[in-house]
């Protein structure tokens, strides 16, 4: 059966799974008619870090190519609009979100450089097993982030999109 549902949110999902049209169309699915989902996803191509930090450039890059290899996509926030559309949802509207962090916000930078350490480190060991970097590049990723932490003239910058739709009658 379907319709059983008002609304769904989606955050950080899609880019894990190997057929996000699949799970879309199961969300239509059950949703009632004008039922709303709401979905967050990440455009990795858009991260930005300054100073320039070499590791953590080369260890991203193996992030995502590792992520994408894997069945998943690291772009896929770029592609909501479509996929949205492609199911069967109505009135697709997308918005893209950005964190933009400098001296202006000092605070806020070092807990999001913080966090993205974390997140960047909890890939490392499966990363250095697969053969995608070495433990030299993880070591270095991790000095330069937690260098950065405390430079006042750094600069994060990442965007994702978000998304809201309708199922149709």
């Amino acid at each position: 059966s379907g319709g059983e549902f008002d609304g769904a949110f989606l955050c950080w999902i899609l880019e894990h799974v190997p057929d996000p049209l699949r799970v879309l169309s199961e969300v239509r699915r059950v949703l009632r008619p004008g039922g709303r989902i709401f979905v967050t996803e990440v455009i990795n191509s858009t991260f930005f870090l300054d100073p320039y930090s070499p590791n953590t450039w080369k260890y991203w890059m193996a992030f995502n190519d590792y992520q994408y290899d894997e069945a998943g996509d690291p772009f896929i926030g770029a592609k909501l609009g479509n996929l949205l559309s492609s199911v069967g949802f109505r009135k697709v509207q997308t918005r893209v979100r950005t964190w933009h962090y400098d001296s202006r916000h000092p605070e806020q930078r070092r807990q999001m450089i913080s966090f993205w350490k974390d997140l960047l480190s909890s890939a490392a060991d499966a990363l250095v097993a697969k053969g995608y970097t070495t433990p030299e590049i993880v070591d270095g990723m991790e000095k330069e982030l937690k260098s950065i932490q405390s430079n006042p003239n750094a600069v994060f910058l990442y965007s994702f999109m978000q998304a809201m739709a309708q199922s149709g009658d």
